[in-house]
C-alpha cells in the first residue's frame, strides 16, 4: 500500500481504497489522511461507531516487534482510564497478499497542538494551567498502568472543537510491566528528537518512568508560552539538540499572570534535564501544581 501523505490522486490509491472497501465493508467513505513509518490513516464513516480514524500498519522486515508494538498502542488505550485518550474500538490483521495490522479507534474533530502554534495563537495563563492539569492526570493514569508514554509532542496533542485536550499515539510507549523492546545494545532509543528526555534517548531504560513523560510536558509547555522549543531554536542539527538537552536547562519564564513565578519554576522543574530532580511522579507534580493555582491570576 503505497500512499504519499501529500499526493493521493493516483490510480494506485483508488485499487487500495476498493481493496479495503472490501475487507471492512461497515466502513463508508474512506479517505486518505497521511502515512508515516509503518503507518497509514485514513478516516471513515463506521455504521457502528460514527467517524473512525482507520490505521494500516505494515510491519514490513520488523513484523515480530511492530506487531508487537501495535498490540501494547492498543493495549495502552484500552487500559488506562481517561477521557482524553481516544477509544479503540476494533483491531485485527489482515492478509492481502502480506500480513498488515489494523486499528480502528476514535475520531476526534479539531487540530493538533503544533497546528495551533503554527498559527500563531498566543496561550493565556488559564490555557497553560489547564493543558498541565489535564497532561498531568493522563499520565497518572497511565502511571497507575506502569505505562510511559514516550512520545508526548505537539504533534500527539490534539484540540478538539470543544477546546478539549487529548493525547493520541502510544505506538512507541514503554510498558514497564513487559520486557523492552528496544535493543538495551543500541546508543539511541526510539523517541522525538527535542522532546525526549537524555535517559530516554540514550537509552538508559532502568530511569524511565512517569517522570520521562513529565519532561516532554513541561518542553511543551515552554514551546506553548514562548513560541518555539527551547532546544531545537538555533540548533544546526539532531546532535546539536541532543547535547543542549543534555547541557542546558530550561530557563524561568515571564508568564503574564504569574507575579510569584511559581508556574515559571514548575514547567521548569517538571521540565529538568536531570530525571532524578524532577517530581518523583506524575501524582507529585500534579500536587504541587494544584498548589500554585491560587497564587495565579486569571
Amino acid at each position: 500500500m503505497k500512499i504519499s501523505a501529500v499526493h493521493y490522486g493516483v490510480m494506485g490509491i483508488i485499487m487500495d481504497l476498493s481493496e479495503i472497501q472490501k475487507n471492512f465493508p461497515h466502513l463508508k467513505d474512506i479517505t486518505p489522511l497521511a502515512k508515516g513509518g509503518y503507518k497509514t490513516v485514513f478516516r471513515a464513516k463506521s455504521d457502528l461507531h460514527g467517524d473512525v480514524v482507520l490505521k494500516i500498519i505494515n510491519p514490513g522486515n520488523d513484523k515480530d516487534e511492530i506487531t508487537e508494538r501495535i498490540k501494547r498502542e492498543v493495549r495502552a488505550a484500552e487500559v488506562i482510564e481517561s477521557v482524553h485518550i481516544p477509544q479503540i474500538f476494533e483491531s485485527g490483521m489482515l492478509n492481502v497478499g502480506k500480513e498488515e495490522l489494523w486499528i480502528i479507534e476514535q475520531w476526534i474533530d479539531g487540530k493538533t497542538l503544533r497546528e495551533h502554534m503554527q498559527s500563531g495563537r498566543k496561550y493565556s495563563i488559564s490555557e497553560i494551567y489547564n493543558f498541565l492539569e489535564i497532561m498531568l492526570q493522563i499520565i497518572i493514569q497511565a502511571e497507575i498502568k506502569k505505562i510511559v508514554h514516550r512520545d508526548i509532542k505537539p504533534e500527539n496533542i490534539i484540540i478538539d472543537t470543544t477546546d478539549k485536550i487529548w493525547l493520541i499515539d502510544f505506538g512507541i510507549s514503554r510498558h514497564l510491566d513487559l520486557s523492552s523492546l528496544t535493543n538495551s545494545n543500541i546508543p539511541f532509543a526510539p523517541c522525538t528528537i527535542g522532546y525526549a528526555s537524555a535517559e530516554q534517548f540514550r537509552n538508559r531504560k532502568r530511569e524511565i518512568d512517569s517522570r520521562t513523560d513529565l519532561f516532554a510536558i513541561g518542553v511543551v509547555a515552554y514551546e506553548m508560552i514562548i513560541g518555539e522549543n527551547f532546544y531545537i531554536k538555533d540548533a544546526r542539527d539532531a546532535f546539536q539538540v541532543i547535547r543542549k538537552i543534555e547541557r542546558d536547562h530550561l530557563p524561568v519564564i515571564k508568564i503574564a499572570g504569574d507575579s510569584q513565578y511559581l508556574m515559571a519554576n514548575f514547567i521548569q522543574t517538571i521540565g529538568d534535564n536531570r530525571f532524578s530532580r524532577r517530581p518523583s511522579s506524575a501524582f507529585e507534580a500534579y500536587e504541587i501544581l494544584k498548589t500554585i493555582k491560587s497564587t495565579l491570576v486569571f
